[in-house]
């Protein structure tokens, strides 16, 4: 796995994008087999029409929904941990979703290659250390 982007600032672009309603804009930030496991959903998400269809998906079940990050830990040049928090409302203001939020993200060659979600910080850096692992 290559790093011609620095991990952290592939995942700030992207972050930006999402919170400006632009993901579509930073696809080429996004590998096209990209996998996305979030907690909010049991689906997987998959390549550019999955990330976009996920995000259709949001939009229609939630009005808003407020994403934060707390803490982003670069494991190394391919990996990143993020720890925040996730609020959503539905579209008759009712606070449908409310918890952590902690993801993995892995990237090669300056594109995200895939985000999962764990139920701890702890959970994830695990993760990390095991994909680190198997890169190595």
């Amino acid at each position: 796995m290559g790093g011609s982007r620095s991990s952290r600032a592939v995942f700030s672009r992207l972050w930006e994008a999402y919170g400006h309603g632009r993901l579509d804009d930073a696809l080429h930030l996004i590998d096209p087999d990209c996998t996305l496991r979030v907690s909010v959903t049991d689906r997987v998400y998959r390549g550019h029409d999955g990330v976009r269809a996920g995000m259709v998906e949001f939009h229609k079940a939630w009005k808003s929904a407020t994403l934060t990050s707390d803490e982003v830990i670069e494991v190394d040049a391919q990996t990143i941990v993020v720890t925040g928090h996730v609020t959503a409302f539905d579209h008759c203001g009712q606070r449908v979703y409310d918890a952590p939020l902690v993801w993995m993200a892995l990237f090669s060659d300056g594109r995200l290659l895939g985000v999962t979600s764990y139920g701890s910080r702890a959970d994830a850096l695990v993760a990390a250390a095991e994909a680190r692992a198997r890169a190595d």
